[in-house]
């Protein structure tokens, strides 16, 4: 925990405070539910909903003497809308959605805006495989995959996945001061594809 602390108190040095904080980290595991093991579980629910936590923990103290604070998460398509092989991750997603409810009606008072952003059928190393690393960290999907059960995944709007700056735009928004009176929700950016 005190490297944690370290790294909030070291940003909060570095650029004289904090106003805004977006949580993006996410790992995404794809497997038959009854295939997917404890420890894989355990690690997607650490990494996207765990972090999440912590993340928020320490940097509150910082948030709360900052200018018009605000805190946009990751969340997914996938915490609302039926996305097969991936359990875990939308588990992990669902929970940090209605964390982010639960943060805003705590903290509103005290002026720290919270939201969440529902990204789906965008290109990035989550979803072509490639991951931050450029080891697979994508769906890894199972080989034995139905792909008729994706038939519903598809963006209304064009074809093919959007660029990530279509998510990175919105989160922008959501931290400036045109999202000043949006929070305690989330905004599907997804073409479409879950209307």
């Amino acid at each position: 925990m005190a490297k944690r602390a370290t790294w909030v108190a070291f940003a909060v040095e570095t650029l004289g405070g904090l106003d805004v904080l977006v949580n993006a980290a996410g790992l995404l595991r794809s497997a038959h539910t009854h295939e997917q093991s404890l420890a894989d579980f355990a690690r997607i629910i650490a990494v996207n909903l765990t972090g999440t936590f912590l993340v928020i923990r320490e940097a509150i103290p910082a948030l709360l003497a900052g200018d018009a604070p605000a805190v946009v998460n990751f969340s997914s398509t996938s915490a609302q809308f039926a996305h097969p092989y991936m359990a875990a991750y939308a588990a992990s997603k669902g929970g940090v959605q209605s964390m982010t409810h639960a943060l805003a009606a705590e903290y509103g008072k005290q002026g720290i805006r919270f939201t969440a952003v529902q990204p789906g059928s965008i290109s990035s190393g989550m979803t072509d495989g490639s991951g931050a690393s450029g080891q697979s960290a994508g769906p890894g999907l199972p080989e034995d995959t139905d792909w008729s059960l994706f038939g519903k995944l598809a963006p209304a709007l064009g074809e093919g996945f959007a660029d990530p700056e279509t998510v990175a735009g919105v989160v922008a928004m959501l931290a400036s001061e045109d999202g000043r009176f949006i929070t305690g929700t989330e905004i599907r950016i997804d073409g479409g594809t879950h209307y």
